[in-house]
Order: C-alpha cells, then sequence, then structure tokens
C-alpha cells in the first residue's frame, strides 16, 4: 500500500541504502556510491546498534531491518498477522464461542430471542444507531470529529473476525430504518430528530463499513472461506388442489359417492 511504501522511504537512510547516482561519463560509479555509503554511514541504525548496544539488541535489529527490507519484495504485511491474532483472541473467548444463541457455535436463527445480545454484531447495531444521530446542537461535535474512523474501523472488523459480516449487513436496526426511508420518503422530525439528516448519516455510515468490509476481505478471504458453513436450503414442491383436498380430512368426509376430486 501507499503507507508502507512510504514507510520503505523513509528508512531507506537509516538502513544504508542509498539510491544509485548518476554518473556523467568519465565518472565512476562505484566511487559515487562508496563516498555516498561513507557520507552517511553515520545513519545505519544497524551498525550503531551493533556497536554500541547488547547483543540482544544486535539481533532485533537484524531481524527488523531484515523484515524492512524484504516487504516491498514479497509483498509481506504485518496487518494479517495482526488480524489472525485477534481473531484467535475473540475465538477463545466463551463469550463469542460458548453461549447458545452463537452464530458460531450453533445455526439457531438470531430472530429467535430478540433480547439475546451475545452476537456482537447486535451491540455494535445498537452503538451505530446511536452513532447515527444527529447532534441536536449546532456546535456539538458527532463521533467522525471526535474519534474519526478508528470506531468504525474497530467495530467492522471484529464483526468479520467473528463471521458475522453478512448478519450484520442484513439485520442492521439504521439500514433498515434507511430502506424503509427510501421508500416512503418522509421527511418528519421525531423527538427532535430530522429524518432526512437521520438517513443521510445512515448511508454516510453504510459507505464506510463497506469499504471497510472490502478492506478486510482482501486479506481473510482466503482464509475464511472454508470456515464459512454450507447451508443445505431443501425445496418444496407448490402444493396443489389434489394435494390439499387429500391432506385435510374436511374434503374427504364430504365427498359424494361417485364424485372425483377434480373441479
Amino acid at each position: 500500500s501507499q503507507e508502507e511504501i512510504k514507510d520503505l522511504l523513509q528508512a531507506a537512510p537509516f538502513q544504508n541504502l542509498i539510491p544509485r547516482p548518476y554518473a556523467k561519463e568519465g565518472e565512476s560509479l562505484e566511487a559515487k556510491i562508496r563516498r555516498l555509503e561513507a557520507k552517511y554511514a553515520a545513519m545505519s541504525l544497524v551498525n550503531i546498534i551493533k556497536k554500541l548496544g547488547t547483543e540482544k539488541q544486535g539481533k532485533l535489529v537484524e531481524e527488523a531491518d531484515l523484515l524492512t527490507r524484504e516487504r516491498l519484495c514479497i509483498g509481506l504485511t504485518t496487518f494479517e498477522v495482526m488480524l489472525d491474532r485477534i481473531r484467535a483472541f475473540l475465538l477463545d473467548d466463551p463469550v463469542w464461542t460458548n453461549n447458545p444463541s452463537s452464530a458460531i457455535s450453533s445455526n439457531i436463527s438470531p430472530l429467535s430471542n430478540i433480547d439475546d445480545t451475545h452476537d456482537f454484531h447486535r451491540i455494535w447495531s445498537a452503538l451505530q444507531f446511536v452513532y447515527c444521530l444527529p447532534t441536536r446542537h449546532e456546535n456539538d461535535m458527532n463521533v467522525e470529529q471526535l474519534y474519526g474512523e478508528g470506531l468504525n474501523f474497530a467495530g467492522c472488523t471484529i464483526i468479520r473476525l467473528l463471521n458475522e459480516h453478512r448478519k450484520f449487513e442484513t439485520y442492521d436496526f439504521t439500514y433498515h430504518l434507511f430502506k424503509i426511508n427510501r421508500s416512503d420518503q418522509k421527511e418528519d422530525e421525531v423527538k427532535n430528530v430530522s429524518l432526512p439528516t437521520f438517513t443521510e448519516r445512515i448511508r454516510k455510515f453504510q459507505i464506510l463499513n463497506q469499504q471497510i468490509f472490502a478492506c478486510l476481505n482482501k486479506y481473510l478471504c482466503h482464509t475464511t472461506t472454508d470456515e464459512i458453513p454450507v447451508e443445505q436450503v431443501k425445496c418444496l414442491t407448490p402444493m396443489t388442489l389434489q394435494t390439499i383436498q387429500s391432506s385435510i380430512p374436511i374434503y374427504q368426509h364430504n365427498r359424494l359417492p361417485g364424485t372425483t376430486s377434480e373441479c
């Protein structure tokens, strides 16, 4: 990403990575490179820490230097490792895995118990409802001005790591209100809350959440595809008049002798 490339460029002088200089005709390129290396030798952190630090510090700085050098070559990123570590913490917590209504431990419908809050996506839906409410006073600061996008990224990350993102997008309260308002197009004010302003904020949060989920899917799609359970859908044959008459006793008792069931 652009942030990682920026980090590598800023770290280059401290790793003794000198850009290839331009050599005019008759000049020695190797000599110019050696002069530049000698000029910036005092900035080489690896040599400085090896010289002035302990043996343990020297090994650590060598590993950090190798990680920084190879990161761009092999596309290495610590973001995926961090996500795996957070997911391990979440799955080890019995709050999300051992409760009877958890999406991970059972296939119970999320609508079976609306008072149960063991599923994190429900908790986040309630929080997002509060975040989407417009401020009551002109000088009040909203959640974006106070915390930026950090809260949204944290909530969506936990939802995605618990594999609840589809349920969140289906059962979220604010998304449901947005769909209703888009259908009825009401512009009323309910309890000092302007519906147009409220739905506009919902739409902004929805777009932001979709962008965050898309970013997370780049790192998690290849690791969570096999973990998603395949649901077996049973197809039922539509009922006909014959099946209705054969299954309801009233048709069988009222049928006259010598008559058929056809209309």
